[in-house]
């Protein structure tokens, strides 16, 4: 069996991720490390994860011994060795640099590693088959960037997206795939459930940061196609998604969103500008006429920060 590393991202939603790496931990698949890297969540997130492995402690699927952890910060990863881990290693990122910036701190440790990485979102659950699937589907196709069938978790046969979602140039806005017929048309594999090998950061490199947060697997992925690499869905790999509960729906969601969606045009397609900073203007609209005001401030500011060059995060 090959060596898979999990990523988990927490960011404030402890409980969250608590009900994820539990999920994980009941996987068929055994020969995994699971890496929950806090983005200077500055709630305690590591602790209440630690005092849950005390209260209930956590064995792998088949296995009588309990799972073996360790509890690091940033700035000791120079001295780990990837094979070394044990099975959990709860680590601290200082700041929240977003969501790139926080997976990266953890890839970079395995970039030399052969192994499998499993970017996975904590407000997933996934079944005791996901990882499996995963890695049958990955050996099948060594250049295949490998996304999961994302189901709803509080409608359980509702299915929200088919690993990824278009890209749509005109509008500057990216839609989910929810059609098996579309799978073969997939731009991009989400970022909260997303299957590479090590290979292949090697190759493309590691998630840009700039965006701080949303689109960032979507830009990696179309660099990944333009070295060659495939997009692929495991229709066997099924995650419960919770639906952005660190984020939600508002000011913030709108905002990256928004900005984000102009600087990946900017960078690949500017072409396309005029039109998508027109649609924005008609979304506001939309949004102020609704009284949904606190989305339209946020889209409004996305535009404002792009063409000023100003940054959110950095306010």
């Amino acid at each position: 069996m090959k060596k898979c590393y999990i990523i988990i991202l927490n960011y404030k939603r402890w409980e969250d991720t608590i009900a994820c790496m539990r999920s994980v931990f009941s996987s068929s698949y055994t020969d995994f490390t699971v890496f929950i890297a806090d983005n200077g969540s500055n709630n305690q997130s590591l602790e209440h994860i630690l005092a849950d492995l005390v209260a209930s402690p956590l064995k792998k699927s088949g296995s009588k011994e309990l799972i073996r952890y360790v509890h690091l910060q940033e700035g000791q990863e120079p001295h780990l060795r990837p094979p070394d881990l044990p099975d959990l290693v709860l680590f601290q990122n200082r700041l929240n640099r977003g969501f790139g910036a926080g997976n990266n701190t953890v890839l970079r440790l395995l970039l030399e590693e052969d192994a499998f990485i499993w970017l996975l979102n904590p407000d997933m659950i996934v079944t005791n088959a996901t990882l499996e699937q995963l890695v049958l589907a990955a050996n099948k196709d060594s250049r295949a960037i490998i996304g999961s069938v994302t189901k709803s978790f509080y409608n359980t046969e509702k299915i929200l997206f088919y690993g990824g979602g278009k890209i749509n140039y005109f509008f500057g806005t990216v839609s989910p795939v929810t059609a098996v017929a579309q799978i073969a048309n997939i731009d991009y594999i989400s970022g909260g459930s997303m299957f590479i090998h090590t290979s292949h950061l090697r190759t493309v490199g590691l998630l840009p940061e700039y965006y701080f947060l949303y689109w960032e697997e979507t830009d990696w992925c179309y660099n990944a196609i333009k070295k060659g690499y495939s997009i692929s869905v495991c229709l066997e790999a099924i995650c419960y998604d919770k639906i952005s509960t660190s984020i939600g729906r508002g000011f913030l969601s709108d905002y990256f969103y928004t900005r984000n969606g102009l600087l990946f045009l900017r960078k690949y397609r500017h072409v396309y500008l005029l039109s998508a900073m027109l649609t924005v203007s008609v979304r506001v609209l939309i949004r102020i006429l609704r009284g949904d005001m606190q989305r339209a401030k946020g889209m409004s500011a996305g535009v404002i920060d792009f063409l000023t060059g100003a940054r959110y995060e950095n306010k």
